[in-house]
């Protein structure tokens, strides 16, 4: 006769059946609510996979500020914990660089500069030790005209799996926050993008600078709904990759996820290297196409229109610039020029905030160090792209003399700088013309 099976069935066994039945069908309204495309396992591709938050910039760095007085760090803190609340509900593991108004910084006696590279340090080391799979930092973006708009993110060029999580973030941003032909590009010179180990995106997520984005943005059902989009190119990212990995392995005979070749290249400690090759044929195509004289510099100023946010060039004659004039006077002609902005007329955006000074400029060795006065950094209006804008502005338009191959770029006799918080000034830059177009 058969031994009578006895279940004993304890309030707390009711208690942890019950929650986890109420996790699986949470992320099932989760899914179904985002209306995310399921082509893989869920409990494989998202289930368990760690993502490190970063809103950006907090405390005393408020970022971008939009006409109102809409604060970058306010707009990108509740959008980062509206992410995490998704994500946590699709069974993703969540770490937030910061969950209240203050950076990562404990050190009160550090200067600005200082303060921000360690703040940007510590964000990337907790999301390392965190041993997370994603890193996601939130942005805002701004501009002096208020022409530009839509939100954009940005991955290292080194990186193609960072290149397919932006890709993927950015056709959700386009397809529920309304129009918006912004592409993903390659940031190379973001201080997090650089030194992540793991595959990494910015995500701007608007310009505060245009009226229309900044009242948007002011709004809580606004923020949800970005956050919504970062989280379903989010998880169309990790089920499309796991597929990928899948298939691979399939291939090879081995078992999903056993095996998989290392995404070396998902998060590179990289270092600009110069230009070499297409950038100086583009720059000699340049000069060729532009004919400057002798008396005239070509100066690279931001588009005019939502569809350009790069550098466009400039011709200007500058008085005194014919003749023998030694390169350091010639290049501090070219630098104040530049400062003054487009010339009367002109369709194209300045790339430096009123009220900059040049200081000094002085070459040695091929390098040109600028210094100027602090409008640049305490004047500028913030956001990633404006801030690369800015630095190649500067640089692009100084590499055109033969004897500058790099710049250094120096506020108030100082450097390391950061104009706008999101590159680090510690080096001399080389000119970069992936950021340039030339108008048809």
């Amino acid at each position: 006769m058969r031994k009578p099976i006895v279940l004993i069935w304890t309030p707390r066994a009711w208690l942890v059946t019950c929650a986890a039945i109420g996790a699986v069908v949470t992320m099932l309204l989760v899914l179904a609510r985002t209306a995310v495309r399921v082509s893989a396992p869920l409990s494989d591709a998202v289930c368990g996979k760690v993502v490190a938050i970063d809103p950006g910039h907090g405390g005393d760095d408020c970022g971008a500020r939009g006409r109102s007085g809409l604060a970058e760090k306010d707009v990108v803190l509740d959008i980062g914990r509206h992410l995490a609340g998704l994500l946590n509900r699709a069974a993703v593991y969540t770490v937030m660089t910061r969950d209240d108004d203050d950076d990562l910084v404990r050190d009160e006696s550090l200067g600005p500069v200082q303060r921000k590279r360690l703040d940007l340090e510590s964000r990337v080391d907790l999301a390392a030790r965190s041993r997370a799979d994603l890193y996601i930092s939130i942005h805002a973006n701004s501009f002096p005209e208020p022409v530009w708009s839509g939100a954009q993110t940005f991955y290292h060029s080194r990186s193609e799996e960072s290149k397919a999580l932006a890709q993927a973030i950015q056709k959700e941003l386009a397809a529920q926050l309304g129009p918006n032909l912004r592409r993903a590009k390659p940031g190379d010179d973001y201080f997090v993008l650089k030194h992540s180990k793991m595959p990494a995106v910015i995500v701007e997520v608007g310009f505060l600078s245009n009226p229309r984005e900044e009242s948007l943005l002011a709004q809580p059902d606004y923020r949800r709904r970005v956050a919504e989009a970062i989280f379903r190119g989010t998880v169309n990212y990790l089920i499309e990759s796991y597929s990928e990995r899948t298939k691979g392995q399939e291939r090879r005979g081995g078992e999903p996820g056993q095996g998989a070749e290392p995404a070396s290249d998902s998060g590179m400690q990289v270092d600009r290297m110069p230009q070499e090759g297409p950038g100086e044929v583009l720059r000699s195509k340049a000069r060729a196409a532009l004919k400057p004289s002798e008396d005239e510099a070509i100066l690279y100023f931001a588009g005019p229109t939502n569809f350009d946010d790069d550098l466009l060039p400039e011709v200007r004659r500058i008085p005194g610039m014919a003749g023998s004039l030694p390169p350091e006077e010639r290049a501090t002609r070219i630098v104040n020029e530049l400062i003054k902005g487009p010339a009367g007329g002109s369709v194209l955006c300045p790339t430096v905030p009123k009220g900059t000074r040049l200081r000094s400029l002085r070459i040695v060795d091929g390098v040109a160090y600028v210094d100027f006065s602090s409008e640049l950094v305490s004047s500028h209006w913030g956001g990633s792209r404006s801030e690369e804008i800015t630095i190649y502005s500067i640089v692009n338009t100084l590499a055109e003399l033969p004897e500058v191959e790099r710049v250094q770029i120096l506020v108030e006799g100082a450097w390391p700088v950061t104009i706008a918080g999101h590159v680090i000034l510690d080096a001399p830059v080389s000119p970069n013309y992936d950021l340039v177009r030339f108008a048809k």
